[in-house]
């Protein structure tokens, strides 16, 4: 009796443990396809991967620069962010983001280099005012000032800044980062900053045939730049000038130096 009632037990768990193997290698499972427009639009949370059916997806949109998110298309069209879906049947989905145009001139962030004209102004293909095509570019070759933010300088005092004209205040932050334009930006931002300016390696005499980028661009990492002599074009104001950087302090201290031309 005790050898049947075992025979029995066995046959039992055998049976379950079939049942249940069965149960995985027929689980339904379907496929989910993630993709960005444009390429260099932005980033989705989730690659694209199988799931097991009803299984919830979380997906969130993060925009890079310039960007920003729109929609999303294919087989989900909704403007949530984060995006929850059920995994019932296999999915594309695509995460669209746009330019974003921040003074509403028509020309995209990424390309206007007069970043807070006046909605509804007439601007040119560089997002700026078109009467300023007839203001005459002026080259500061005035005595050399010296400007020097120490570390941990609190950067919303003037002392602390280096106002250049009354539209270019330059500083720093004491987190780490670049300098910006403390009048037309609050913190700075690593492609664009500091707005309202551009930059060319080069000397000032020969400010008209150079090639002029942003900041970052032209310097690549600031603190290797210590030394080198940059042509600067303050847009709005169409004005040339000279700095040569001096000092970059490292590890989030918030100290620069540089040594600029004047009127």
């Amino acid at each position: 009796m005790k050898n049947v009632k075992a025979i029995s037990l066995f046959i039992c768990i055998a049976i379950f443990n079939f049942i249940i193997s069965c149960g995985d290698e027929n689980a339904i499972s379907y496929s989910l396809t993630v993709q960005v427009e444009p390429d260099d639009g932005g980033s989705v949370s989730q690659r694209s991967e199988n799931f097991i059916s009803d299984t919830k997806v979380t997906l969130i949109a993060t925009a890079n620069s310039n960007y920003s998110f729109s929609t999303w298309t294919g087989s989900v069209n909704s403007t949530s962010n984060p995006l929850d879906i059920i995994m019932d049947e296999h999915k594309s989905v695509v995460a669209v983001f746009k330019l974003m145009d921040s003074d509403r001139d028509g020309i995209t962030d990424d390309l206007d280099e007069c970043p807070n004209t006046v909605e509804g102004s007439t601007v040119d293909d560089n997002g700026c005012n078109e009467d300023l095509k007839e203001v005459v570019a002026t080259v500061w070759t005035g005595d050399l000032i010296n400007f020097i933010k120490a570390d941990g300088a609190d950067p919303a005092l003037a002392v602390n800044q280096d106002r250049i004209t009354d539209k270019v205040w330059i500083t720093r932050d004491n987190e780490g980062g670049q300098i910006y334009n403390r009048i037309l930006e609050s913190t700075s931002d690593k492609v664009t900053s500091p707005l309202g300016t551009k930059w060319s390696e080069g000397a000032l005499d020969d400010y008209a045939s150079l090639t002029y980028t942003t900041f970052r661009n032209a310097t690549g990492k600031p603190k290797d730049a210590v030394g080198t002599t940059y042509v600067v074009h303050l847009i709005e104001e169409n004005i040339y000038l000279s700095v040569r950087l001096t000092s970059w302090s490292q590890g989030k201290a918030g100290g620069f130096g540089y040594e600029r031309s004047s009127k």
